[in-house]
């Protein structure tokens, strides 16, 4: 490894970057002539060398150095003793020295008569100290900073644990060079008559790398000493604390012993021993330095000792008779690489508790880095927020070579000002995984400084690969088949692949489009990287491997895609030659499949069994975090991966709070847990905890005896205690309900040899088991039933509800670094994808959504692009009735397209999607389906039989709506009439739960001078009305004559209505006054994020007169009275007939649509934003500095001026669209808060689909061409618009088609 790598490696564990590796780095010197770059003491051993013969000087100087010391300690009031123990350390240094001087001078003497006979005799071992004398500069540093590698993992992982001292930071080897002399071998001696596959040699080396006698002048420039440094670090900062040891001299007599053998690497043992004890010398500072350290051989006895307990270690291992025995070939494994993977650690981390908190204000924010031993990082885990107890519940597939290795968890503090500070590291050795492959459950303590900081929860279980197995005969390999395991790809080389052959370039490889691994650079037109990449795959048959060949200025040179199987087929080939697309040039790519077998703890999808019903009840006692209020409490609900499976609405301040909202949840296995963590909401700040519960699927489930299947365990209704964040106690309760409900099998067709096996008679055999026949899962036209639990698959549409299993293959988008989240029936998404760079992701995952109803149910797929802003943008949306899917899908899945998020027509791409439906017998509450919410539109026809108010025996009446004593609409005052006409006077209403709201009317007496008087009042049933269809209704009144009625003409559009967790439903949508409903149709009155069903409802418009004797597409015949209701509180309304509609859509064909495909006729358009109000404040001071932005598709068409400090701004701008062509056309209106620093935030946006406000004219009615619309905006508050439309001259576009003709 070269040392510039070393010193460049930032990476967690890696070596550290101050630190000195090899003599070049050691002594800071180069070869070059022109950098002489002497050490500081070395022009003293020139100068002195040369006049006093040598080394000797330093034998002088000792001389005259000890006895000045004497006497300057004499003089200072030293005694006897310490002139004995300075006269006694100066003789030993005497000694040493002039032993040295006299070893270094034989080994002079010795070399130069070897030198002689290397030139007169040819049995000598010059030739090999004269390689080693050339090659050695060149290998030390590699070899170097090898052992400097080894021995700080081995320390890592020593110290890591609780072996590590409190008072000890870090231990570090920050030096390491063995010198820049080669070591020598002075004789080698063969023995012939031995076994001809074992060779025998004596061998005489010696390792004195401080002679310089027989060094070249270019040598002695660049000499240096070995010297190793130890750093100790103490705790608190402390300064490192050096260990210098250097000038290290061996010389030893050894024997050894090779056992050889055919297979590879040919050297089956290596024997070796000491045939004498070796002769070993050093220079120890252990304090002090390299500047004023003290060598501790100088202390009396001090050398001998330390020389004698190195003999007694050694000895017995490799003394003669003992010898040490290398096995080579059981090292190598048969000849594999020691750096393949031989399996896969399945590592898990739950949770930690009690991290140290290292924010001043506040709680850390941690996540964990994790890598095996002194490796770079392997994975991390997400950030979780202001908390010293995070919850991740993520899984990390490890690839590992041996078991012999630890796992560091280094947990961080995630700061976006400063660098992230460490909180500490929990450690898990791998080797306990080999008594015990599967290991849950297990607590590793986190430390820091050698003090506990907290604990982490942890899950691993190795899975190694499985070698082909014997079969009966004995000689023949078996492979074992699993679709999941390693592929070994090994990426040879590449040829041609430039043309001036200066190109440096590299490859990345990819699985399933993320980048899995990167390789070295190489410079040519035939670059030999000779990588080898190993990719754990989840499914072998899915799986896709794509090779770039990148320059290093990033521009692609070639690619290779192939699937991860047809791979493996061309490898057993010998087809490992492929071209290269996009490029010129061929690659030479392999790759082995290495299968593993996970059972249960594959990552493989696994089909839902079942789902959970969690009735989340309400809550009591609940803490109380509010300054002058109660909490306004929510629950979400959190599954796997920490992913969201759903939350309540919002229950302003109440401590008691009361939900009773369903959420169901498919299974896949046992093992799932869910978390319900209460949360109280805040609209500026970050909402605060109130506490959590954790389920488990196991108490509502259990595993047949048999294996067979699963079943449902007695439901649990519990009041679960909530406990609080950072603390053992707890406060409050949770109230839930929790249920199971298993899925139906899928019998599959039988075979045609099943059906002929079927076909022939069956002999009963004595002795067969008829207790227990086999279960017969396919079926064949006359055949016994199926099993219980089980359908054919012609009988799977005939159930409502289900699991919808959708297998997200990959897109072509028009963005890069995206994901998808995906919703059924909800506005929080059920699954989110992994996000993907490439603008053609392969992601191969599946995603287990819940249907309730398959006639209403709609899925909604979110392409989003990853981001810094708070929220990340949609890209384009996908979304479609859930039936129609199921009944036009495929087996092998097909293309569907990306459309516009705004709901035009422009296409961002499409999906490669593929659908399953697994049923589900289960019976929904009625409160819950999906026909028991939606919209109802209500036209307000007449009144008849009104009290007189009025002197004059006339009232002025008008009419106010409620729902659940929320006003929702007050109609227009008629003057003098008993009897008014309120010329089909029309709004619509969101209703939230047809069976529990309740929708009144009151009838006034307007009065200019005084207040309103009441003429009656009405309670609507709604609880049974016809769906779409319009039923027409004479209401009675209720006061003290029970006189008057009202005519209404109701219809009810079944549709999810977002649950608005931020306020109430009704206040989220309904306002004062009269034209208080925003809307484009049913499709845009509470439609939130997933939008309207059906676009049949439509066709009755909004917030608009009726002009009279204009034709109603939902007018009754003339000659069929209308019913009467003789008691309001009857279970049901009786419709007077059903009424044909002129866009009637029944149940099963019901459309995703929103209403926006409705057309028009040419002209010029002009857009009028008005003003706002209610909107949200989002700056510190409360209020917000809005805007808004009007476009269509990505074309902005106005952005209005910015009003400061403003929840309810007047705007009055205007933006004319000239030479529309009638199409369908939807306008976006976004609302913004302008920042000077920092990006814009989203304050709510509102779309208005165009032809459901204005009225084209046709043959018999004229055309409304202007509309005053107050539109709800998805986050809080109302945006007023007007609209102008001047039609173009001549034009019969409007005449030609119906009014709510579709395109």
């Amino acid at each position: 490894m070269p040392i510039s790598d070393i010193k460049g490696d930032s990476t967690p564990g890696a070596y550290p970057t101050g630190s000195r590796v090899g003599w070049l780095e050691a002594y800071k010197r180069t070869d070059e002539p022109t950098n002489e770059f002497r050490d500081k003491s070395i022009w003293m051993d020139e100068f002195a060398g040369t006049a006093m013969f040598g080394e000797v000087w330093h034998n002088a100087a000792a001389l005259v150095v000890i006895p000045v010391v004497c006497y300057v300690v004499f003089k200072l009031g030293g005694g006897l003793v310490s002139l004995i123990v300075i006269m006694a350390a100066g003789a030993t240094y005497y000694k040493n020295s002039i032993r040295r001087f006299r070893r270094n001078a034989r080994d002079h003497i010795t070399s130069e008569l070897v030198k002689s006979a290397l030139e007169n005799d040819n049995e000598t071992t010059e030739w090999i100290n004269n390689f080693m004398a050339k090659f050695w500069p060149i290998y030390e540093p590699v070899l170097s900073a090898t052992v400097a590698q080894t021995v700080d993992g081995v320390v890592d992982s020593i110290l890591g644990g609780d072996q590590k001292p409190a008072f000890l930071e870090s231990i570090r080897l920050t030096t390491l060079t063995l010198g820049s002399k080669a070591p020598r071998v002075e004789s080698v001696k063969a023995f012939p008559n031995t076994d001809p596959d074992v060779v025998l040699m004596d061998w005489r080396v010696s390792f004195t790398p401080t002679d310089l006698e027989d060094m070249t002048p270019r040598q002695l420039r660049t000499q240096a000493n070995p010297k190793i440094v130890i750093t100790i670090r103490l705790k608190n900062g402390g300064v490192g604390i050096p260990i210098v040891l250097e000038e290290m001299a061996f010389r030893g007599f050894m024997r050894f012993k090779l056992k050889l053998t055919s297979n590879f690497p040919h050297i089956k043992t290596v024997d070796f021993c000491l045939l004498e004890p070796p002769a070993i010398d050093y220079v120890l500072r252990p304090v002090g330095g390299e500047t004023l350290g003290f060598d501790i051989a100088h202390i009396p006895g001090l050398q001998a000792f330390i020389r004698e307990q190195i003999h007694n270690i050694i000895g017995p291992m490799m003394y003669a008779p003992n010898v040490y025995t290398l096995d080579l070939e059981n090292i190598m494994t048969g000849g594999k690489s020691l750096t393949a993977a031989a399996g896969v650690v399945q590592f898990t981390i739950y949770e930690a508790k009690d991290l140290k908190n290292s924010e001043v204000l506040g709680n850390s924010d941690p996540y964990i880095k994790i890598r095996l031993g002194n490796r770079s990082e392997l994975a991390q885990t997400s950030v979780k927020q202001n908390t010293q107890n995070p919850v991740w519940d993520e899984t990390n597939m490890i690839l590992v070579n041996n078991l012999h290795e630890v796992i560091c968890m280094e947990i961080f503090d995630k700061d976006n000002v400063r660098k992230d500070r460490q909180l500490g590291q929990a450690n898990f050795d791998l080797k306990s995984l080999e008594s015990e492959a599967v290991q849950d459950d297990i607590w590793c303590k986190v430390l820091r400084n050698g003090k506990e900081r907290g604990s982490v929860r942890i899950r691993a279980a190795y899975f190694p690969v499985q070698e082909p197995a014997l079969a009966a005969d004995g000689v023949t390999l078996v492979p074992v088949e699993s679709n999941c395991g390693i592929m070994a790809v090994n990426i040879a080389q590449a040829k041609d692949i430039s043309k001036t052959g200066k190109t440096k370039s590299h490859c990345v490889v990819y699985l399933n489009g993320k980048v899995i691994d990167t390789t070295k650079s190489m410079t040519g037109a035939n670059p030999a990287w000779g990588a080898d990449v190993d990719l754990f795959v989840t499914d072998l048959a899915n799986a896709q491997i794509a090779i770039e060949v990148v320059s290093d200025d990033d521009h692609v040179i070639g690619s290779y895609g192939v699937s991860a199987k047809k791979l493996v087929k061309d490898t057993t080939d010998k087809e490992d030659w492929v071209a290269l697309q996009g490029g010129d040039g061929k690659l030479k790519v392999t790759g082995i499949w290495k299968p593993i077998l996970m059972g249960e703890d594959s990552t493989i999808h696994k089909p839902p069994f079942g789902v959970v019903r969690i009735q989340m009840i309400g809550a009591r006692n609940l803490r109380n975090v509010e300054i002058g209020g109660e909490s306004d409490p929510y629950v979400v609900i959190t599954g796997e991966k920490n992913m969201s499976r759903g939350a309540t609405k919002v229950i302003n301040s109440d401590l008691n709070p009361t939900w009773n909202e369903i959420f169901y949840v498919p299974i896949n296995s046992l093992k799932q847990s869910f978390v319900f963590e209460c949360f109280d909401f805040q609209k500026v700040s970050k909402d605060r905890t109130l506490g959590k519960t954790e389920f488990s699927v196991s108490e509502v489930v259990e595993e047949m005896a048999d294996k067979s299947g699963y079943v449902a365990r007695p439901t649990v209704d519990k009041w679960a205690p909530l406990k609080q964040k950072d603390k053992d106690e707890t406060k409050g309760e949770l109230h839930y309900v929790v249920s199971f409900h298993p899925t139906l099998k899928i019998a599959q067709e039988a075979t045609e040899a099943e059906k002929a096996a079927a076909a022939v008679p069956v002999v009963s055999v004595e002795g067969a088991d008829s207790e227990n026949p086999p279960v017969n899962t396919s079926f064949a036209a006359g055949e016994n039933p199926l099993p219980d639990g089980t359908i054919k698959p012609s009988e799977v549409l005939d159930y409502d509800s289900g699991v919808l299993v959708v297998h997200l293959i990959g897109a072509d988008l028009n963005k890069s670094d995206t994901y998808c989240e995906f919703y059924v029936d909800s506005d929080s998404y059920q699954y989110k994808s992994q996000h993907q760079k490439s603008r053609n992701p392969k992601w191969g995952e599946i995603a287990d959504l819940f249907v309730k109803e398959l006639e209403y149910s709609k899925l909604v797929i979110q392409v989003k692009e990853k981001s810094t802003l708070e929220k990340d943008p949609v890209v384009g949306i996908f979304s479609a009735n859930v039936r129609t899917l199921l009944e036009k899908a495929s087996a092998e899945g097909g293309e569907y397209p990306i459309m516009d998020k705004h709901g035009g027509h422009d296409k961002r791409g499409s999906f490669h999607l593929k659908f399953e439906y697994l049923p589900v017998p289960i019976q929904l509450f009625p409160r819950e389906r999906l026909d028991n919410m939606g919209n109802l539109t209500v036209v307000l026809v007449r009144a008849r039989n009104l009290i007189a108010a009025d002197r004059g025996g006339h009232s002025d009446p008008y009419i106010k709506f409620e729902l659940n004593d929320e006003g929702v609409h007050k109609s227009e005052v008629v003057k003098k009439t008993v009897n008014p006409e309120f010329e089909n006077e029309t709004f619509i209403v969101p209703i939230a739960n047809r069976d529990e709201d309740k929708f009144t009317l009151e009838v006034f007496d307007w009065n200019q001078m005084s207040a309103a008087k009441s003429l009656g009042t009405a309670t609507v049933d709604i609880r049974n009305i016809q769906l779409v269809l319009p039923n027409e209704f004479w209401i009675p009144l209720q006061n003290k004559s029970n006189q008057g009625e009202v005519l209404l003409r109701l219809s009810f559009m079944p549709e999810f209505l977002s649950s608005n967790k931020r306020a109430s439903f009704v206040s989220s949508f309904i306002g004062g006054g009269a034209n208080v409903i925003g809307g484009g149709g049913v499709g845009a009155v509470g439609k939130g994020l997933m939008g309207g069903i059906s676009s049949g409802a439509s066709v009755l418009g909004l917030n608009r007169k009726e002009r009279s004797g204009s034709k109603s597409s939902v007018d009754a015949p003339a000659d069929v009275p209308p019913s009467t209701i003789p008691n309001a509180s009857a279970p049901a309304l009786a419709s007077s007939r059903r009424i044909s509609i002129t866009t009637s859509r029944s149940r099963a064909s019901s459309s995703p649509s929103d209403g926006s495909d409705t057309v028009g006729e040419p002209g010029n358009l002009t857009i009028h934003v008005i003003e706002a109000s209610g909107l949200l404040g989002v700056d510190k001071s409360g209020q917000s500095d809005p805007y808004v932005k009007v476009s269509v598709g990505s074309k902005t068409l106005l952005k209005t001026k910015v009003k400061k400090e403003n929840l309810a701004p007047n705007w009055s701008e205007a933006v004319a669209i000239p030479g529309i062509t009638g199409s369908p056309m939807t306008i976006n209106f976004l609302v913004r808060d302008h920042n000077t620093i920092g990006s814009d935030k989203d304050l709510g946006e509102y779309n208005l689909a165009l032809w459901e406000h204005l009225q084209p004219s046709t043959e018999t009615t004229p055309g409304v061409y202007k509309a005053d619309i107050w539109g709800q905006l998805s986050g809080a508050g109302k945006l007023h618009i007007a609209l102008e439309f001047e039609p173009q001259e001549g034009s019969d576009g409007g005449k030609k088609r119906g009014l709510f003709s579709r395109k």
